[in-house]
């Protein structure tokens, strides 16, 4: 059971399922054995389409395209119809904003290609970013500390705890010190054994 507005992590080892409990949570997959539910509806093909809108997934590796902070972060909505005034309160929360503006052309300035003038820690930033864009009840996040250093993960893990007054957030991790910091740990290796 998640309840809402908390900071959820899922640990376990490479293949304990992780992945594959998240892929069920979002939808993307259908149990074979049991039911999800979501408010106390089942989760299946006739509220599908309404759940996604309600969600957000953040992978451990970001892609950006190589265009502006806007349009990576409104991901797939055309320039013309970007709310930057949205965009401008996302980047405020992940802390991306000042760093954004201090840039020549603001968010309209290119992110390079895949980003590769941005730090880990900021690549995370515009990740999370666009995920809030879309303005989710529940945030999944994949593994998004694994290839950073330790101030940026402290800082991207505060973020997370910050975020979690207003959204569910669901944090795939393998480190058992991030896993401490959320409010609720489920060890899928423990589970596994039980099983």
């Amino acid at each position: 059971e998640i309840k809402k507005n908390t900071f959820i992590a899922i640990i376990g080892k490479s293949g304990s399922g992780k992945s594959t409990l998240i892929e069920l949570i979002m939808g993307l997959l259908s149990p074979v054995k049991g039911k999800i539910y979501i408010d106390d509806e089942e989760l299946n093909s006739n509220n599908l389409d309404l759940w996604y809108k309600k969600i957000a997934y953040v992978p451990q590796k970001i892609f950006l395209s190589d265009s502006s902070f806007a349009e990576n972060i409104a991901h797939g909505e055309n320039i013309k119809n970007i709310n930057f005034e949205r965009i401008k309160e996302c980047c405020d929360k992940v802390g991306m904003h000042n760093f954004i503006i201090s840039k020549e052309n603001g968010y309209r300035t290119k992110v390079g290609e895949r980003g590769n003038n941005l730090s880990g820690g900021q690549l995370q930033r515009i990740g999370i970013a666009r995920a809030l864009y879309k303005n989710p009840q529940v945030l999944f996040l994949d593994e998004i500390t694994s290839a950073l250093d330790k101030n940026s993960e402290v800082e991207i893990i505060n973020l997370i705890k910050n975020l979690s007054e207003h959204k569910t957030i669901v944090l795939i991790t393998h480190k058992i010190e991030i896993a401490e910091q959320s409010d609720k740990i489920l060890n899928l290796e423990k589970i596994n054994k039980k099983l």
